[in-house]
This record gives structure tokens, C-alpha cells and sequence, in this order.
């Protein structure tokens, strides 16, 4: 290596720790934050979600309007956009009660789905045993889904909650990993000028 290259390393790696150390604090700030406020967490995004459909609704509105003489099916492009208006008023009106609500059936939903995958899966798994002895991990993947999904189902808002707390200890985790290896990074850069 150069004296050229080996001076371009070391600007590389002393300007790369503090990109990996931004990270860090950033994951290891949002992992602090879900896990301490996970209800205002997820108000919060139910409140995005609501200013997202009613900016939506009114464009979508606007244009089935505007494009009513050339557009045949106009009218349901207008209810769509009506029914986004009227969504992100309710959400906006009030973001508490819709982040119960909207979280709750979405977790309903989420449920369903995995009861039914898991179902699928346990079918699947019991007639793939029987041509293939031994065969058991779709089996227990099918009755985890449907434990799950009857998990979601039972508790959806507390599920909702579980689950930003979990995303939350997985970002702290992340953003701890991240700043220590941030600071090894910074020691190499160091011992390295120092050569």
C-alpha cells in the first residue's frame, strides 16, 4: 500500500466511525423511545396514518373530478376519496380512540391471517410426514401461527403494544452493538494516525 492509499484509509475510517456512531445513537434514541412510550408511539403513527388518508382523499377526490368526463368508473374513485377524507378526520379528530381502533383491527387482522397460515402450514406439515418420517418443523411452524394468530386475535391492542416493545429492545440492542462497534472503529482510526 501507498503512502497515498494508506492516508485515504485513514481519512476513510476516521470520518466512518462517526457516521456508525450517528447510527447508534439513532437506533439506540428510537430504542428508548418505543420502549418507554410504546401507547404515544403508536398514537403517534396512527396520527400520521390519518393526515397520510386525508391528504389522500382530497387529491383523490379532486382528480375523479377533474377526470369524470374521461374516467368511467369516476364515481368509485370519488367514494374512495371521500372515505380517505372522512378517515383522516376521524383519526385526526381523535388519535388516541383510532390508535385503539385502527390498531386493533389491524392486529385482528394479522391474527386471522396467521391462524389461517398456520392451519395451512399444520395440513401441509402432517401430509408431508407422512411421505417423508420425521418431518415435524412445518408442524410446530403451523401451531406456533395458530397460537399467534389466536394471540393477536384475544389481545390486539396489548399485542400492538408487545410488539413496539419488542421492535424497540431489538433497536436498542442494535444501536448498543452499533456505538461499541463505532468506538473500536475510532480507536483503529486513532492507532492508525498515531503509526
Amino acid at each position: 500500500m501507498t503512502d497515498n492509499e494508506q492516508v485515504k484509509s485513514r481519512n476513510f475510517i476516521s470520518e466512518m466511525w462517526k457516521l456508525i456512531m450517528a447510527r447508534g445513537i439513532f437506533l439506540t434514541v428510537l430504542g428508548l423511545i418505543l420502549l418507554l412510550f410504546p401507547k404515544g408511539t403508536l398514537t403517534t403513527l396512527i396520527f400520521i396514518m390519518g393526515i397520510y388518508w386525508f391528504i389522500d382523499g382530497m387529491v383523490t377526490t379532486f382528480n375523479s373530478i377533474r377526470t369524470k368526463n374521461i374516467y368511467p368508473n369516476w364515481k368509485w374513485t370519488l367514494f374512495s376519496g371521500i372515505l380517505g377524507i372522512v378517515a383522516g378526520i376521524i383519526v385526526l379528530a381523535k388519535p388516541f380512540s383510532s390508535a385503539v381502533l385502527t390498531t386493533s383491527f389491524l392486529m385482528w387482522f394479522l391474527g386471522v391471517v396467521a391462524a389461517i397460515n398456520g392451519i395451512s402450514s399444520l395440513i401441509t406439515g402432517i401430509r408431508l410426514q407422512k411421505q417423508h418420517k420425521g418431518e415435524r418443523s412445518m408442524i410446530w411452524g403451523g401451531i406456533f401461527s395458530i397460537i399467534f394468530g389466536v394471540i393477536l386475535m384475544s389481545s390486539p391492542f396489548t399485542s400492538a403494544l408487545a410488539i413496539i416493545k419488542i421492535i424497540g429492545s431489538f433497536a436498542l440492542f442494535a444501536g448498543l452493538i452499533t456505538l461499541a462497534f463505532a468506538f473500536r472503529v475510532k480507536k483503529k482510526a486513532e492507532t492508525q494516525l498515531q503509526n
